[in-house]
């Protein structure tokens, strides 16, 4: 079949849908991660005064990296709730994980070859940067995101050890 074909747009068309619905659902809870993560920060260094969680969040805990926040992050633990850390060390790995997925999902072009064209919809998306193009199905998208459901679970727990104070 002509690579310029009805089939071969229609089905390249249906690709890039699917591609943005798998990008916005995984994406969007990456986004709720990484802004738990910097609202933990900013009650971490600026526990009593409003005026310095806004100034705090908006101009460092928003402005780290991902990368940053979570080591950051993991020094907290280790050092100010060892014991928590010793039951939940396994979260640093997830997260790190989490993180190469969404990088490669938001920075990977589509896998639109002639391979990719031909494929049943139900065999998944692939992203050229990810496994070498191998498609992500919607079982392993529900994976993903069931593990980032699960760390934002361990950042509720985290948030709840600091020490209790007033929301602003």
């Amino acid at each position: 079949m002509p690579r310029d074909s009805p089939e071969n747009f229609r089905a390249a068309r249906l690709l890039h849908e699917r591609a943005r619905e798998y990008r916005g659902r995984f994406l969007n809870r990456m986004a709720v991660i990484e802004h738990d993560i910097a609202e933990i920060l900013t009650d971490y260094f600026c526990r009593d005064d409003p005026d310095k969680q806004h100034l705090f969040f908006e101009r460092i805990a928003c402005r780290l990296s991902l990368e940053e926040k979570r080591n950051v992050l993991t020094a907290i633990v280790k050092a100010d709730y060892p014991s928590y850390w010793d039951d939940h060390a396994s979260f640093l790995k997830d997260i790190q994980q989490l993180q190469v997925f969404r990088n490669k999902l938001a920075h990977s072009i589509l896998d639109v070859s002639d391979e990719a064209l031909a494929r049943p919809p139900e065999a998944g998306v692939g992203f050229v940067q990810w496994k070498g193009g191998e498609p992500v199905t919607e079982h392993e998208l529900d994976n993903w995101c069931a593990r980032a459901n699960m760390i934002a679970g361990t950042l509720k727990e985290i948030r709840m050890l600091l020490p209790f104070k007033e929301r602003c």
